[in-house]
């Protein structure tokens, strides 16, 4: 008999979306311990990542439009979300071209528990 079901191996562990162009230009990662979500857009190519974030009923976006001139997560944004532990969360990450541009590259949704 197993207890804890399929969930418990997302307890702890953290989570991370990449966008399917072929370098990848966005991250979005989610970290159990804290429970940031940060976003980052890792190339200077003119289009931001957009993370968004789902948990308790509601979606919430984070842009990162600063593109990364080094490739790295030096640039990242971060936030920190109040939640109880063990609260499903899902993440996903898109790039776009401006604020209101049409989301592409999206990556599936990855799940986790806060």
């Amino acid at each position: 008999m197993v207890l804890g079901g399929a969930t418990s191996s997302w307890a702890g562990t953290t989570v991370t979306a990449k966008t399917t162009d072929d370098n990848p230009g966005g991250y979005a990662t989610f970290l159990h311990n804290g429970n940031t979500f940060k976003v980052t857009d890792m190339q200077k190519d003119g289009l931001r990542a957009s993370g968004y974030i789902k948990f308790n009923g509601k979606t919430h976006r984070l842009d990162d439009a600063n593109g990364a001139k080094t490739l790295s997560s030096a640039g990242s944004v971060t936030r920190h979300y109040s939640m109880k532990e063990g609260t499903y969360v899902q993440i996903r990450v898109c790039l776009r071209d401006g604020a209101n541009g049409r989301a592409r590259f999206c990556s599936a949704w990855k799940s986790a528990l806060a």
